[in-house]
């Protein structure tokens, strides 16, 4: 492995002094002529120098480090954030770690605690499922941590920390107003687990959306937000004679239709099926598929960008934390059918007709 070159050497390489290649490296202000600042500039490059980003840290106390710790990066919905959220990071000229929970608050705590004690600028957090479930076990995490920590997606209704999520009980109301347009009234949701904050908004938005006009899911089933979940619940679904299905994410949306398919039933011709987060088609998946998006892109510029004021002490950050909401928007592909339009039939029937499973 050949010696690292330092500012000395390239000091040495173009005749000038050390000083005057710190100054025009870092871009400082100096008395360099240009004619010196483009030859310092040529024979760095030509020497392959890099910064020792190190010992830039201990002068501006800043690494140029933001870490994202996610609960499962199989989940295409996190790739898809932890992707955009890098590019808006590149922008202000950060790096981002990546890291995996894995769900599990323990290894969510030792990820904190690590990361926090190799320098990172800021943590970008999206809680796992058990943390949900221990909210003061997780603001004691967070309060530990000596940088700015931003909740992403998983706000679990707290007001201790800034937060970039999505409107998820208003996304779930727009599913179920959906399937109401187009004639549904016998339909089924499979959730997420309901330990997690925005799993319980999305089912609960959409079983009020059915309420309003006096109708309940003829089945809820308990998934993980995990392709299996959808592919093990078509039976079931199948069984209840459900005329359409919310799942509570694509992934679920994927497997179930997957499920339909073996037991022979054709989307959207004899089950409709709509989704959640919008990220399928962008991973080459259910192109076709109906869902409630999440606006990936926006939500991760929204989380940068208050990222990015409380590293830099802008005065826009405020003293208080601060929640931002976005709104969710229904994409309309091809899995769900209209049928003939059905009255709502009185509280009453409607409720014995369609009484309500639950399915853990």
């Amino acid at each position: 492995m050949g010696k690292r070159t330092t500012i000395k050497d390239v000091a040495a390489a173009a005749g000038v002094s050390a000083t005057a290649v710190s100054l025009v490296l870092n871009d400082r202000p100096s008395r360099v002529s240009e004619e010196t600042r483009r030859h310092i500039l040529d024979v760095a490059e030509r020497l392959h120098y890099v910064p020792n980003q190190v010992a830039r840290t201990l002068v501006t106390q800043r690494s140029m480090l933001l870490a994202l710790i996610v609960p499962d990066i199989q989940n295409l919905f996190f790739a898809g954030l932890a992707k955009r959220l890098e590019e808006e990071c590149q922008q202000s000229g950060y790096s981002l770690i990546v890291a995996n929970s894995g769900d599990s608050r323990e290894t969510e705590h030792r990820l904190l605690s690590r990361l926090v004690s190799r320098g990172v600028d800021g943590v970008f957090l999206i809680a796992a499922g058990e943390s949900c479930g221990d909210i003061e076990a997780l603001r004691s995490d967070v309060d530990a941590c000596s940088c700015p920590v931003v909740l992403i997606d998983r706000l679990v209704d707290v007001d201790w920390c800034d937060g970039v999520g999505i409107d998820n009980h208003a996304g779930g109301r727009l599913a179920a107003q959906f399937l109401i347009e187009n004639g549904h009234r016998r339909i089924a949701c499979i959730s997420g687990e309901t330990r997690v904050g925005n799993a319980a908004g999305r089912r609960d938005g959409f079983v009020e959306g059915l309420a309003e006009v006096d109708l309940s899911p003829v089945l809820v089933v308990e998934g993980d937000y995990r392709f299996d979940s959808g592919l093990d619940a078509a039976p079931d679904i199948v069984a209840s004679g459900a005329t359409a299905v919310f799942c509570c994410n694509d992934l679920m949306a994927l497997g179930l239709l997957q499920g339909l398919h073996r037991l022979g039933r054709s989307v959207p011709d004899d089950i409709s099926v709509i989704g959640y987060d919008g990220i399928a088609e962008r991973f080459g998946f259910g192109a076709m598929l109906t869902t409630v998006g999440q606006k990936i892109g926006w939500l991760a510029h929204e989380s940068a960008a208050v990222m990015l004021d409380r590293i830099g002490g802008s005065p826009s950050a405020g003293i208080a934390p601060r929640t931002i909401m976005l709104p969710p928007e229904l994409i309309r592909r091809g899995t769900v059918a209209q049928i003939p339009m059905l009255p709502v039939e009185s509280g009453a029937e409607s409720r014995a007709d369609a009484e309500r499973v639950e399915v853990g």
